[in-house]
């Protein structure tokens, strides 16, 4: 009778069956080729299709199959049936929301992330991964004024990154005063904010949201009043947050006034600059963002305007040992990664314990294209939306809601005839659907002061004045038909 050593080892001698080199070779060529292609005629197409969940079902519901299929069958469907139905956000005519427009070599160090699939968790592991990330960070934080001492790390995005700075901001709360804790907001934040706090365990009386002022920011003084109204009903004012970008209308709140009210009342500061942190690349930028360097921590998304693949955000934390002090833990299967001096587990920083190498795509695609790349790449989008701006002023069809901010423009179109609010509504919420359907631009509404408007927004390096002056054209035609 064979011997159950000899049984196992013969069942395990070989590898699963794989494709081959020559065939990998192939299937690389193949996904190449498509990128490419799709990367090239990209501006010429449409921005993107929309389908119903019951159109989608039918187009792509089956079972698992037992035996695969070759590439060139699966990247066929893949093409027919799944690719035509998106909006793509690095399209040159996408204008909505805040989009993600990366360069190429983004993509490659995508490429070569997944490829490689290194675990950027621990030091042990990934002393190189881990080092570039450390450059990567330190690139940030100089370009913001941040301290050495600072840290921070790579995030999925946003969400991630607001909700990793509410746990170290929450860290310095006793249990008994997590009860009472305010947290101040403006009316216009990212809502990811409200959903961090909601994960921390804050009950919305606890979440102040203040009204902006005139021009769409958060004031100080009503910062300074409300928490000076909080602190003698015996609450706990405790975080204030401000935008740096706000992703309503690009707004940049009065950083260095509230970094004062903030000291005063010793509370933590939290910049939401996810979209509007590279501006700091630039002169007027970097005046506008005065004081992003006196926040107590930092959100930053390179997926927004710095030109990366998605998933790439950012948190930075003035106090880098409190980040530490938020996550660490260290498990008796975790005993043998223990960092040596000056050595950073990232796994200790943040939410995950996997992680992948993100800074890979932001190291590479600076040094390719060097920083004076994404310099202009500010200079070009917020010059695209003056362009845009000026086109729908002397128009005469538009009233401007909100003036360009970074590279953000709300506006609405006025009929020839005297309306109704309402009724102005519903021609610009119709003017949105028609230029949506048509498939040659997109772009996105928000509501200003009670009023519906319509938003461009521009990150693209590929976006030129002629997709501007091609969106106003459909903007204008559009009004007049409806």
């Amino acid at each position: 009778m064979e011997d159950a050593v000899e049984i196992l080892r013969r069942l395990t001698a070989k590898p699963l069956a794989h494709p081959d080199l020559e065939s990998l070779r192939d299937c690389c060529r193949q996904v190449a080729d498509w990128v490419l292609q799709d990367f090239a005629s990209l501006p010429e197409r449409r921005v993107g299709n929309r389908a119903s969940r019951g159109e989608m079902e039918k187009l792509l519901r089956e079972p698992p199959p037992e035996q695969g299929r070759d590439l060139d069958k699966v990247l066929a469907e893949f093409q027919d049936k799944v690719a035509p139905f998106t909006f793509r956000p690095n399209h040159p005519r996408f204008f909505a929301f805040i989009p993600g427009a990366p360069n190429f070599l983004s993509v490659l160090g995508e490429w070569l992330c997944a490829g490689t699939n290194y675990f950027a968790g621990v030091w042990l592991e990934a002393a190189g991964p881990s080092q570039v990330e450390i450059i990567v960070l330190d690139w940030f934080k100089e370009f913001l004024g941040y301290p050495k001492e600072a840290r921070g790390i790579l995030t999925s995005g946003g969400s991630e990154a607001n909700l990793t700075a509410l746990v170290v901001a929450r860290e310095r709360l006793s249990f008994a005063d997590r009860d009472r804790a305010i947290l101040y907001l403006t009316q216009h934040r990212h809502w990811s904010v409200d959903r961090a706090a909601k994960v921390i365990g804050l009950r919305s009386e606890q979440v102040r949201a203040l009204p902006a002022d005139d021009q769409h920011r958060l004031n100080p003084l009503t910062v300074h009043k409300a928490v000076a109204e909080d602190a003698a009903a015996s609450r706990l004012p405790w975080v204030v947050v401000a935008n740096a970008g706000a992703t309503n209308t690009g707004t940049v709140d009065s950083l260095w006034d509230l970094a004062d009210v903030c000291q005063k009342r010793q509370l933590w500061l939290h910049v939401d600059a996810a979209y509007g942190w590279p501006a700091v690349l630039t002169e007027e930028g970097n005046a506008l963002l005065r004081g992003i360097d006196r926040a107590d921590s930092i959100t930053l998304d390179p997926h927004k305007w710095f030109g990366q693949t998605f998933e790439s955000g950012c948190v930075l934390i003035r106090p880098g040992h409190e980040l530490t002090a938020a996550f660490a833990l260290r498990p008796d299967y975790m005993q043998d990664v223990v960092p040596g001096d000056g050595e950073v587990n990232f796994a200790d920083e943040g939410l995950a314990l996997t992680r992948r190498f993100r800074a890979l795509k932001i190291w590479l695609s600076v040094k390719v294209l060097g920083i004076g790349w994404f310099r202009d790449l500010i200079r070009h989008s917020c010059n695209l939306i003056e362009l845009a701006q000026e086109l729908l002023v002397r128009s005469g069809r538009f009233e401007i809601l909100c003036p360009r901010q970074l590279s953000v423009v709300c506006f609405r179109y006025l009929p020839s005839k005297k309306k109704s609010e309402p009724e102005i509504d519903r021609i610009n919420q119709a003017i949105f659907e028609e230029i949506m359907a048509g498939g040659r631009a997109f772009l996105s509404t928000t509501r200003l002061n009670g009023k519906l408007a319509l938003r461009l927004c521009s990150v693209n390096w590929r976006t030129t004045a002629g997709d501007v002056e091609e969106v106003v054209r459909l903007l204008i035609e559009a009004g007049g038909q409806i």
